[in-house]
């Protein structure tokens, strides 16, 4: 009966890869149509758009973007959109329209420290050059996007299947003494973060006065240590990228932020048994409670930057809008991708001590790969930005909150989606696999 259990689980799991192979190939075939663009030209303080159809792209050698109302533009900066409005395919500078722009000889322009001003009585018309034509037509026939966020929603389908299935076959085993179901360890979860939230608060409190309690400057070196990164990051990549990037001090500095917490977070987890060895040898305490006691931690010195990070938007005078609000999802997502990933190392880093090294070493590569000091669409070529943005989950909470901090834009809403649903997955595996194992970790540390 036994064996029969072995085999049936077996079957099920060649099952699951054989559909995720085919439903992966299906998608990497799928022939896509051309779709319409929809061109939006930023200016001061307003937004203008126009869409071009893909007939009208594939039909023409020049590709031009008809303002026919508009008898006088000043272009800032000139976003492409495709049928998914939140994702920004390119931007394009008004100091690089020269690049991609053909004179025009009805319309009259100039270029001032502010933009492009287009004059035409009949209605502007920017007439795109070859190179311009070209870019207008591969994004417009371009479906790698819609092929990313395909593959990624079937992946996450196929790995929730497959968590179901393996925790069923632990449920029902033989050797089974506990229930390791999803509602169980769900309402586990949610019991113990409720019991013991007293002893995390108290935890972090007493960690952040143990960090402090023998300097001078106490608790300033949590505002000084940003401050001073950014500073650092500024002068390097200012000279750079800080001429093309508005408020750059602000865009690298609300990203860092966020960066310091993942980031933190990640590292200390993975040692987070051999750390705590004392409390854990000696006194049950739910391993999940301890990497929350970090975050808490984590979390407040975060906020305690804000009080730099206020100043510096309105010495730069950055306009917040009613988008601000879409920082909570990207910073939701963050915690929940935290958390998951930090459950997860949490268990590996018991028996692996090099882990520690490598998470490092990824962490350090990943922060370069985010977009913190650059715009990940526009500093990186095509296709690579858009897998970047789309594949890297970092850059989609820090991208998305940038955005909605700085420029009042809602970006990035269906990768925010599911990423931020492929956090509450990993969220579940890591909480079934420190559950499951954590009465082992006291024979190893």
């Amino acid at each position: 009966m036994k064996e029969k259990k072995i085999k049936k689980y077996k079957v099920y799991r060649y099952l699951i890869i054989l559909l995720f192979l085919i439903g992966g190939a299906l998608i990497a075939l799928y022939p896509f149509r051309n779709q319409d663009l929809t061109i939006e030209i930023i200016t001061n303080g307003e937004k203008i758009s126009t869409v071009l159809s893909s007939g009208y792209v594939s039909d023409n050698d020049k590709i031009c973007f008809d303002f026919s109302h508009v008898k006088q533009l000043e272009v800032k900066e000139i976003r492409i959109y495709r049928q998914i409005k939140s994702i920004c395919l390119q931007r394009i500078h008004y100091g690089e329209l020269p690049n991609y722009m053909q004179n025009s000889e009805s319309s009259y322009f100039e270029w001032t420290t502010n933009g492009a001003t287009f004059i035409d009585e009949n209605g502007v018309h920017i007439v795109m050059n070859d190179v311009g034509s070209e870019l207008i037509k591969s994004l417009s026939s371009s479906v790698l996007l819609e092929r990313i966020l395909m593959a990624e929603l079937w992946m996450m389908f196929c790995v929730v299947i497959l968590s179901v299935g393996e925790m069923h076959r632990e449920k029902t085993s033989e050797n089974s003494y506990r229930n390791f179901g999803l509602v169980f360890e769900a309402k586990r979860f949610f019991a113990d973060m409720k019991k013991y939230w007293s002893y995390m608060l108290f935890s972090a409190k007493a960690d952040l006065r143990a960090e402090v309690a023998n300097s001078y400057l106490n608790r300033l070196w949590w505002l000084l240590e940003p401050f001073f990164n950014m500073l650092v990051y500024v002068v390097v990549f200012g000279h750079v990228l800080g001429r093309s990037i508005e408020n750059y001090a602000t865009f690298t500095f609300s990203a860092l932020l966020m960066w310091n917490f993942f980031n933190k977070t990640l590292n200390y987890s993975v040692k987070l048994i051999r750390n705590n060895r004392d409390i854990v040898t000696k006194v049950y305490v739910p391993k999940c409670v301890l990497l929350v006691s970090n975050m808490i931690l984590n979390f407040y010195k975060l906020l305690f930057s804000l009080i730099v990070l206020i100043p510096m938007l309105l010495i730069f005078r950055v306009h917040i809008g009613i988008n601000i609000i879409w920082i909570v999802p990207a910073y939701i997502m963050m915690i929940l991708l935290s958390f998951g990933l930090g459950m997860i190392f949490l268990h590996f880093g018991v028996y692996i001590d090099d882990l520690s090294y490598a998470v490092g070493i990824l962490l350090q590569m990943l922060m370069f790969l985010s977009g913190i000091f650059y715009e990940v669409l526009t500093s990186l070529t095509a296709p690579l930005n858009m897998i970047m943005i789309c594949l890297n989950p970092a850059a989609v909470f820090i991208d998305t909150m940038r955005n909605a901090l700085l420029y009042n834009r809602v970006v990035n809403l269906p990768i925010l989606g599911i990423w931020t649903l492929g956090a509450i997955i990993l969220c579940c595996v890591g909480v079934h696999i420190v559950y499951k194992n954590e009465n082992g970790y006291v024979k190893v540390v």
